[in-house]
């Protein structure tokens, strides 16, 4: 697969829209991006990224080709879009659910986890996914997009972890997100869309919270040790493993904690 010829988005996956040109003038290029990016997602949920063409969706959108890509110049830069889009609604519930006053750390985990089980039942979410993490072998921009996606899901569970379980360092935080956000992911070909243990999410959802949340709240660094971990190769500059460079990796988080901060008034 042909990689792309633009520099990469500091910003990418940052759970907004990046303003395309004239998007954010007239509220006719807002809607145009609009339309070309729901039906650049149902390309993607109908045929895979395989099938996502500017031609094609000029085509679905009834418009000539320069109508798209006056806002898009390769379908790398509109999957970028497609997928902020998608993580918005994320954003917002996980944001709503990280100040909610009347919960304790604890609570707020366990209803990220059900929010997350929950998504994973939506069509877009079963079929949209699985072809980002088999594209991200292939593909460098969509590697980073992923690895964006799932660094942004762990900054809101480290930062609970952190709340639950003090003990544990930073790098033990992180892995122990790492863990929780494969394991609510790899739940999805067996309870996601139209998957045959759908019907039984009350279930595996009470499953899963429970194993979660007590795993998150009584494992400690003198366990992790016993099975092999040495924490003295953690220093205090330690960073997490990521396929993004330094300084996208900070914008990143920078525009994740920007994002979380509550609303005045």
């Amino acid at each position: 697969m042909t990689k792309p010829t633009e520099p990469a988005n500091p910003m990418i996956g940052a759970w907004r829209l990046s303003n395309r040109e004239g998007s954010a003038r007239y509220q006719t290029g807002r809607d145009r991006v609009a339309q070309i990016i729901e039906v650049a997602l149902e390309i993607i949920l109908e045929s895979g990224y395989q099938a996502l063409t500017l031609r094609e969706v000029a085509r679905r959108c009834k418009v000539q080709i320069g109508a798209i890509s006056h806002y898009y110049k390769s379908r790398s830069v509109l999957l970028q879009d497609v997928i902020n889009s998608v993580m918005v609604p994320f954003s917002e519930n996980f944001r709503a659910i990280e100040h909610a006053p009347d919960a304790t750390p604890e609570q707020k985990l366990e209803r990220i986890i059900r929010y997350l089980l929950e998504d994973i039942q939506s069509r877009r979410t079963t079929r949209l996914f699985p072809h980002l993490w088999v594209l991200a072998n292939h593909d460098d921009f969509v590697a980073k997009a992923v690895d964006s996606i799932y660094i942004l899901e762990r900054a809101t569970f480290t930062k609970l972890i952190a709340e639950i379980n003090p003990a544990l360092n930073a790098a033990e935080r992180e892995g122990l997100a790492v863990f929780l956000s494969s394991a609510v992911a790899g739940s999805t070909m067996f309870i996601g869309y139209e998957k045959p243990w759908g019907q039984y999410l009350p279930l595996y959802s009470a499953i899963a919270c429970r194993a979660i949340v007590e795993l998150v709240r009584t494992i400690s660094p003198e366990q992790l040790q016993a099975y092999g971990w040495q924490r003295s190769n953690i220093g205090p500059d330690w960073r997490p493993p990521t396929l993004l460079q330094p300084e996208e990796y900070d914008a990143l988080i920078a525009g994740a904690l920007a994002l979380r901060t509550p609303a005045a008034g």
